[in-house]
């Protein structure tokens, strides 16, 4: 064969760096769309973060604003139960006076019961009243002071849930806030790949009727007489009924009556309390004051 001529030579030649100058554009433009996909790519990517960022940036928000309202009610709250258990606690402490005041009235009954053995009907009655009536006060006394303690332990509650509260706000205030989302940087035609949450202790008084000793039936001769002793008997009943009455409520008033009725329909009225205490010896009547 013929070898080709140099003409021909130069034509191949140019022929096959054309070819290669357009496999090398080709390729070059391939790698091109290749970088602009992916850069479109990272683009939407950076988007969905900048989203995903904002919305914990509200979230953040809306829990900052929630704790804010969340102490601002339980201070609130604690506030009012203190009140209340202040309230009641000065009730409690009312009534607690009341019947130390009722007490030591019912304790001067006995000593002149005791002293100067009592036998009039009026007498045992108000014993019997004022035993009634300390009872009573000794009832309204334990519901206050139970009412007192139930105050105490709702304001301890109150109290633990503030402070979580304040615990849980302190949390969400300190926390770090998310990073700004990241700035997208339009690319030129030649891209860089790297893309970085009161007890109230009080004891109870028993009011009982005891006696501090037996007197001699022989002492009885060197007393004042009867209607003397009537007569003082008789002040100092209407002066403690006068002290009582006014700690007495209609409550009270409406209970005595309930408790006069009872004893009426059981049989012990007046006259037989007066037989009783007038029967016997001296040691006998004091034991009928004792278990009355």
């Amino acid at each position: 064969r013929k070898p080709d001529t140099i003409e021909v030579q130069q034509m191949k030649a140019q022929a096959r760096e054309e070819k290669h100058q357009k496999e090398l554009e080709r390729e070059m433009l391939e790698n091109e769309k290749k970088k602009r996909e992916t850069i479109e790519k990272e683009k939407e990517q950076m988007l969905r973060e900048k989203e995903e960022l904002m919305m914990r940036l509200q979230e953040y928000e809306v829990k900052t604003q929630k704790a804010e309202r969340d102490l601002s009610d339980q201070i609130e709250k604690a506030r009012q139960l203190e009140d209340e258990r202040i309230r009641a606690q000065e009730e409690a402490e009312r009534l607690e006076n009341e019947r130390l005041m009722a007490l030591q009235a019912k304790e001067e009954l006995e000593r002149q019961a005791i002293d100067q053995m009592k036998s009039q009907e009026q007498l045992a009655t108000e014993l019997a009243e004022y035993t009634a009536k300390i009872a009573l006060l000794e009832e309204s006394r334990k519901r206050k002071e139970t009412e007192v303690e139930e105050w105490q332990h709702r304001a301890k509650e109150a109290q633990d849930d503030l402070v979580k509260t304040k615990e849980e706000l302190h949390l969400v205030m300190t926390a770090p806030p998310p990073p700004p989302p990241p700035v997208y940087v339009p690319v030129n035609y030649h891209v860089h790949d790297n893309i970085q949450d009161e007890g109230t202790e009080s004891s109870g008084y028993s009011a009982e009727f005891s006696s501090e000793g037996i007197l001699n039936d022989r002492n009885e001769e060197k007393r004042i007489t009867e209607a003397e002793k009537n007569e003082r008997v008789q002040r100092q009943l209407k002066t403690l009924t006068d002290e009582l009455a006014q700690a007495r409520d209609e409550d009270m008033k409406t209970q005595n009556d309930l408790i006069h009725r009872e004893n009426m329909r059981q049989g012990r009225d007046k006259y037989k309390t007066l037989r009783q205490i007038r029967q016997g010896n001296t040691k006998q009547r004091i034991d009928e004051f004792e278990a009355m």
